[in-house]
């Protein structure tokens, strides 16, 4: 990371000196990133005497309840209760999920937001915006703030950056992988990251349930005429398997290992009327935030997504009918 945001970094040392009461909000459908970065930020500020809360408006994977702390993660928030408020790790405003009920969150009359992200649809909605689009993941950003504020990384804060940077890097193998990314990851394993419950809960501790879902969605594969490869879950398959949508992780990255695709594309209904939509390519020529931003979504270059109500049709191919 350069030393583009050490202003920003500046003005959120001297806000965390002033305050007492501080709350860290993680994205929407959380993932390995977001609750990485936000336990580990709520650690080190503890470790310096503040009062910090995390919340995550979505249930925690089961993968990631092995993370320290990650047991006291709320879903229902107060924010006239907190001096400043963190978004970590959303690439939009509604990622969080708790503006609607409380709008006062995006009013800087109101609250402190401070925004810290990766992704390049962020439209810097906090009243402290770092936004880096190099950093392979938001944990990147909170280990050098955290090395800023002088917090030192325990081993519990080294598992939760090394998990973010695990998760969102996939182990590694993605084209957001650079030296960067390796030298943070190596300083993390240093500091005593717990690197063997990292990968047993990220790759060996799939349920049977879970395995059969992946089977649904790998034998659905097709190479369609755009050289994608497709593939598509519906309710019924969640409730006929005793499946859930997180049980998706990681399938798509099989998809994206066919030789002849160009980008994969893998469609989930969902029990509210929904269509969540993923995207993953190893083409540097593709932009998948462009697509995903047809469907009102986005993310990264490589790997993006959207969520837009509808249910799906098959027919030769799978359609979406529009909610």
């Amino acid at each position: 990371m350069s030393n583009a945001y050490l202003q920003e970094f500046a003005q959120i040392k001297e806000l965390i000196a002033r305050s007492s009461n501080i709350a860290i909000i993680s994205h929407k459908g959380p993932d390995s990133d977001t609750i990485g970065a936000s336990l580990a930020l709520k650690m080190g500020l503890e470790s310096i005497g503040k009062n910090v809360e995390s919340f995550a408006k979505d249930p925690i994977p089961t993968n990631l309840q092995f993370l320290p702390k990650a047991d006291t993660i709320k879903n229902a928030i107060n924010p006239s209760s907190f001096d400043i408020i963190f978004a970590i790790d959303c690439g939009a405003a509604y990622m969080m999920k708790f503006e609607k009920d409380y709008p006062e969150i995006l009013d800087p009359s109101k609250t402190i937001l401070i925004n810290i992200d990766h992704h390049p649809s962020n439209e810097n909605f906090g009243v402290i915006n770092i936004v880096d689009t190099t950093a392979s993941a938001t944990v990147s950003i909170i280990y050098f703030l955290l090395e800023y504020l002088g917090i030192q990384i325990t081993r519990d804060i080294a598992t939760c950056l090394l998990n973010g940077l695990y998760g969102d890097t996939g182990s590694f193998r993605h084209s957001n992988t650079n030296s960067l990314t390796l030298k943070i990851a190596s300083n993390l394993t240093a500091k005593g990251a717990d690197y063997k419950s990292i990968v047993k809960n990220q790759f060996h501790s799939n349920r049977i349930n879970q395995l059969k879902l992946w089977g649904r969605v790998l034998s659905r594969a097709r190479l369609n005429d755009k050289n994608a490869t497709v593939s598509a879950v519906t309710e019924n398959d969640f409730d006929d398997l005793n499946a859930s949508p997180e049980d998706l992780s990681g399938v798509i990255d099989y998809l994206n290992s066919v030789p002849d695709s160009k980008f994969a594309i893998l469609l989930a209904e969902d029990r509210k009327g929904n269509i969540k939509g993923s995207f993953r390519t190893q083409d540097d020529m593709i932009d998948l935030t462009q697509l995903a931003g047809m469907f009102g979504g986005g993310g990264h270059k490589k790997a993006a997504g959207f969520t837009i109500p509808g249910r799906l049709i098959q027919e030769v191919v799978w359609k979406i009918k529009r909610g």
